[in-house]
């Protein structure tokens, strides 16, 4: 009974292990000292210990992070800090992750530090462009050309400095799109910050784009309304860093408002400079008073790639045949388009969980705004 009792505890164990070993996972590991804050990630969970130990290391390698551990104690009587924080993806046998660096990271003189991560999670080998890409070569040229010809246009006027081409070699991939992390001498933000550039993958030519993950969401699901439904769970678009609900002081003083704030039908619009924002404009209220009483009570994608809605490329009749037949439907004209900022067209509402999903097609029938509302 004993020997029975001892085999079913190990066969529990290695069960136990296996399971551990077929759900990888990200740890935070952290300092707080005096100040100065340092948080970076440590995969586990891996069925390859190798393989986890090679990507942990160019964690610490990319990141510098034993560097910024060694400076958080010089730094513990200064009056600039130094702060470390990462988000990263784990999707598949991926792993994509940002590491910034910000404040006295070099000098006594406050500045910000990308490093990126990426990872195929099958071979332990690095992911580069020519893994995301089947041209790397064409995929270069097309980014370069949509950088002069579409983003810098629309930035030149709230950058302090900056190129945006060449490429950065630093990048990080998720199941929307392709993100570049800008040196900061190279692309400097008129908050002082390090820019970034995100890509959709519903953007580039559908032959580029080489991960599968890339093409995730750029068709509707079998079961639409449940993964969409899935996908908002938290009270924001894939990709978009807010939520409904979220103060407004803490995303400004995180990502900077990038213009003054618009006037919409129902309260005001922002415009953040963070690049995951470029085309997102956050809504609250009609601010009579100050932003620290004010949260998110709405958000707004005209750049948008998730489970099938892909503005500039989704038709109304896309995604009725995807989701059924709307709650409601608001034909726009172009006095009630002015008062929303938008294009004239047709609104399509849905309900979907808890939350509000407003789908407004220009006078095409094309996909060309996405609202979440509660």
């Amino acid at each position: 009974m004993k020997h029975r009792m001892t085999i079913l505890c190990l066969l529990l164990m290695l069960t136990f292990s296996l399971a551990l070993a077929e759900s990888p996972a990200v740890n935070d590991m952290a300092l707080d000292l005096m100040g100065s804050t340092i948080h970076y990630p440590q995969l586990t969970g891996l069925n390859d210990p190798a393989v986890q130990s090679a990507v942990n290391a160019a964690i610490m390698e990319k990141g510098q992070i034993n560097a910024r551990l060694s400076r958080v104690a010089m730094l513990m009587n200064a009056p600039v800090k130094l702060k470390v924080g990462y988000t990263y993806v784990l999707e598949g046998d991926v792993f994509s992750c940002a590491i910034l660096a910000e404040g006295a990271v070099i000098t006594s003189r406050s500045t910000q530090v990308w490093s990126t991560v990426n990872y195929d999670l099958r071979t332990g080998t690095e992911i580069t462009l020519d893994a995301v890409f089947t041209d790397k070569d064409a995929a270069v040229a097309f980014i370069e050309g949509y950088l002069d010809g579409q983003v810098a246009p629309e930035l030149s006027a709230h950058l302090a400095a900056g190129s945006l081409t060449p490429i950065p070699a630093s990048f990080t991939v998720s199941p929307t799109g392709l993100t570049l992390y800008y040196d900061i001498e190279d692309f400097r933000t008129l908050g002082d910050r390090a820019g970034t550039v995100t890509i959709l993958w519903s953007e580039f030519p559908p032959e580029l784009p080489a991960l599968p993950m890339a093409r995730t969401h750029l068709g509707f699901p079998a079961d639409a309304p449940a993964a969409i439904t899935a996908a908002l769970a938290d009270g924001s678009f894939p990709g978009v860093p807010a939520a409904l609900g979220d103060p407004m002081q803490e995303l400004i003083d995180r990502y900077a408002l990038l213009t003054d704030p618009d006037i919409y039908e129902g309260g005001r619009m922002i415009a953040l400079e963070d690049g995951a924002f470029r085309g997102v404009w956050i809504l609250t209220d009609a601010l009579t008073r100050t932003f620290d009483q004010s949260t998110v009570q709405g958000i707004r994608a005209d750049r948008l790639n998730f489970h099938g809605l892909c503005t500039g490329v989704t038709t109304i009749d896309m995604w009725r045949a995807a989701l059924g037949q709307p709650d409601t439907t608001l034909t726009v004209d172009e006095a009630r388009a002015e008062s929303w900022r938008i294009v004239p067209g047709t609104s399509d509402y849905y309900t979907l969980g808890d939350y509000r999903l407003r789908l407004h097609a220009d006078e095409n029938g094309i996909l060309r705004s996405v609202f979440l509302t509660r």
